[in-house]
């Protein structure tokens, strides 16, 4: 058994070293071959197609491809940037080609059109052009999705003239491209249906690459719903007259775009306090639907904010106030008992004053037969008139005390009044309690001199005011959308 415990040990340990010593997964590798011809010497220039390629290279750049372009290629050119695209592509996670230009079919078969190429007949086709079929070869190359993309379908007198000279042959020409046979994890979009053709446009992109260019800035778009936007774009803009084709034949869900959309960024930053977090989303998403409780978050932040400012400042201004009633009640609290102090030792030192001499003995050193009590001793006018001066004092101390103390009980009134006030304004935000560590410590009036408690606002009305300010909050955070379960049954309780 020990032996055996020892042997786990053993495995455990090294299992432990292999998946500490485990390298971090690479990250994902994107390529892309990118090709706009337009400068064509034998047949009708294409006045989009290089401006189609760039804006698409800079997409795609955009979204994390690594990318081989070349525009106005000749047949080297495309040969040469084919080869390096097929090593890039290899055990890539994705690899994608898009081509704009002419392309046509033969036979069944289709082709790209370098830019110098001179197709009058067959031999024509087979070389100088380049097949699509080759392309299909180097996307292969890639482990993962493989995407192929044709703004190629544009109508160019190669079709004429190869359909003119091979009509007495057994070879097929068609209008634009053939239907290209889809393998397992690849996508295949036209800009156009097969065997029809695309239009170049009038603008600096043709209908169906300004789409793509466009949808694939949109964040969060799998690849399937990215090109079906981008067939009902084109076929709007063309009134119908022109219909992108997808043929798709993926195992699981590919994003071009893999930034965070809209949604994903509000779930996260929602309940942020920062306004700037929240300006920030609303100019990276101006035209989105949360952008409206951004704006409503931050407006609410601000008065929160403003109030909380508010607040802070009544309540340094109480302290202050406080503080002086504080020193004023010390002061009069002294003078009382000073006052008070004087009076007893005035009362005191008329007390003892001494009592009058004895009568004198009779004859003989007999005292008289009667004996008369001495008189008490009367104060003197000096005296009283000084007790009265102290006793005034003392009166005048107690009233200017019962003066402070009404002055207190009004301040601590006003300050519940501003304070139910404060609450009532900001019933809509939910705010943390005063931080007391920015206000002057002040030992409470009641310390010096105890009094008893004001008395409390009705249980009722605040109860009430508390009900309304909790409501109101949880519709805001419903308009937000940052409710809990036991949020939203409260809120039916609230209505």
């Amino acid at each position: 058994m020990i032996v055996v415990a020892r042997i786990c040990g053993l495995i455990m340990l090294m299992l432990s070293s292999l998946a500490v010593a485990a390298p971090a997964p690479a990250p994902e590798r994107r390529v892309a071959l990118v090709i706009g011809n337009s400068s064509y010497r034998n047949a009708p220039a294409l006045p989009n197609t290089v401006n189609d390629a760039r804006d698409m290279v800079t997409a795609l750049r955009a979204v994390g491809f690594e990318v081989v372009d070349g525009t106005d290629l000749d047949k080297r050119g495309m040969d040469g940037a084919l080869t390096r695209f097929a090593r890039l592509a290899q055990d890539a996670d994705a690899a994608m080609f898009y081509f704009a230009g002419h392309g046509f079919q033969f036979n069944g078969e289709n082709y790209l059109v370098p830019v110098e190429a001179r197709i009058e007949d067959e031999i024509g086709v087979q070389y100088e052009t380049t097949r699509l079929a080759d392309v299909v070869t180097a996307l292969n190359f890639a482990k993962g999705v493989k995407i192929m993309v044709l703004d190629a379908c544009r109508n160019n007198p190669f079709v004429g003239l190869l359909a003119k000279r091979q009509a007495t042959r057994g070879f097929a020409v068609g209008a634009g491209l053939a239907p290209v046979q889809r393998a397992q994890g690849m996508v295949i979009a036209y800009a156009t249906q097969a065997n029809d053709v695309a239009a170049d446009g009038a603008g600096r992109n043709s209908p169906f690459t300004r789409a793509l260019v466009r949808e694939i800035s949109q964040p969060g778009l799998e690849v399937a719903a990215l090109f079906r936007r981008v067939q009902k774009s084109v076929y709007d803009e063309t009134q119908g007259k022109q219909t992108p084709e997808l043929s798709l034949s993926l195992l699981g869900d590919f994003y071009l775009n893999r930034e965070e959309t809209d949604a994903d960024v509000w779930r996260r930053i929602r309940s942020a306090d920062d306004p700037a977090v929240l300006k920030d989303f609303i100019q990276r998403y101006p035209a989105s639907f949360f952008a409206i409780d951004a704006r409503t978050r931050i407006d609410l932040i601000e008065r929160r904010s403003l109030e909380l400012g508010e607040r802070d400042r009544l309540a340094r201004e109480f302290a202050a106030r406080e503080r002086a009633l504080l020193e004023r009640l010390e002061r009069a609290e002294q003078g009382r008992r000073q006052a008070a102090d004087d009076l007893a030792r005035k009362d005191s030192s008329t007390a003892a004053a001494p009592a009058p001499p004895a009568p004198p003995a009779n004859a003989g050193g007999r005292a008289p037969s009667i004996a008369i009590a001495p008189a008490a001793p009367q104060p003197k006018p000096e005296d009283r008139a000084e007790r009265a001066r102290l006793a005034d004092e003392l009166a005048k101390r107690e009233s200017e005390l019962a003066a402070i103390e009404a002055e207190k009980r009004r301040l601590s009134e006003e300050r519940r009044t501003v304070e139910q006030a404060m609450a009532a304004r900001m019933g809509l935000v939910a705010l943390p309690p005063i931080d007391r560590s920015t206000v002057p410590t002040v030992l409470p009036i009641e310390e010096v001199r105890p009094q008893p408690e004001p008395r409390p606002a009705s249980p009722s009305a605040q109860a009430r005011t508390r009900l309304a300010a909790e409501c109101a909050e949880l519709l805001v955070r419903a308009q937000l959308g940052d409710l809990t379960a036991a949020a939203r049954e409260q809120l039916q309780h609230c209505r």
